[in-house]
């Protein structure tokens, strides 16, 4: 029995991304499977993205960008691009797929590890963790010994106490006795100049993170966006990884 698990994270409505990478965890046949928010913006699939979560049972914490879909407010600071995704975002959610979007917590905690969007520092304040000071904030609220992270959508690995953060591998072995904090990378719009999707999987036989790199159609989630009358901006960036 594969006793692994499977962390994704920013899907950001790419459905062409998130499909890709669910097959390629069914084919390394992992069966656990979380999710760490912005399942929504930017791209122009938000609803099969929900939808394809909610089919296969997938736990999922809240991102930024879900918090701006169902919040009731206005959307006074966000970029004039990002407000265009996420009110349109709002408009063509059915009130089922808003109301899971909703009904998302902030954290979660498994037996052996956590999960949070940003930070576990004031998680709804949605600070990135960039530096290892920012890390250092995040790491007396942990109680678990690995916490996995999304919101830079770019892979990374912090070790409590270390100055630096973990120039990291394809694969990293967790510390013993030391808290790690684990950055997934981002299935839906990758920033680390690699457009592959990008998820981790957490082997608990060799207490180690392996971050997978998948190929999906670029090409089709650009034209979902061009579709969807969104900045062409978002499109492009999907072929660049930045």
């Amino acid at each position: 029995m594969n006793k692994s698990v499977a962390i994704l994270s920013d899907i950001h409505g790419n459905a062409h991304a998130l499909r890709a990478v669910l097959q390629d965890m069914a084919d390394h046949g992992i069966n656990e499977r979380v999710c760490l928010g912005d399942v929504v913006g930017y791209g122009g699939s938000p609803g099969d993205c929900i939808d394809l979560l909610m089919e296969k049972g997938i736990p999922c914490v809240k991102g930024n960008h879900d918090a701006m879909v169902t919040a009731s407010e206005g959307l006074d600071g966000v970029k004039d691009a990002t407000r265009q995704s996420i009110e349109w975002t709002r408009g063509v959610l059915t009130p089922g797929q808003t109301d899971w979007l909703t009904a998302l917590p902030m954290t979660m905690q498994a037996e052996d590890y956590e999960a949070v969007h940003a930070s576990l520092h004031h998680p709804g304040e949605w600070a990135y963790v960039l530096r290892a000071d920012a890390a250092a904030l995040s790491f007396p609220h942990q109680t678990r010994m690995v916490c996995f992270i999304g919101h830079t959508h770019s892979p990374a690995f912090w070790v409590e106490g270390d100055e630096f953060g973990v120039d990291i591998t394809s694969i990293e072995a967790l510390k013993p006795n030391r808290k790690c904090l684990v950055n997934v990378g981002a299935v839906g719009q990758p920033r680390d100049r690699d457009e592959h999707a990008c998820y981790a999987i957490y082997r608990r036989d060799t207490q180690d993170i392996l971050w997978r790199r998948v190929s999906y159609d670029i090409a089709g989630a650009q034209q979902a966006i061009i579709q969807a009358g969104l900045p062409a901006y978002f499109a492009q960036r999907l072929e660049l990884g930045k």
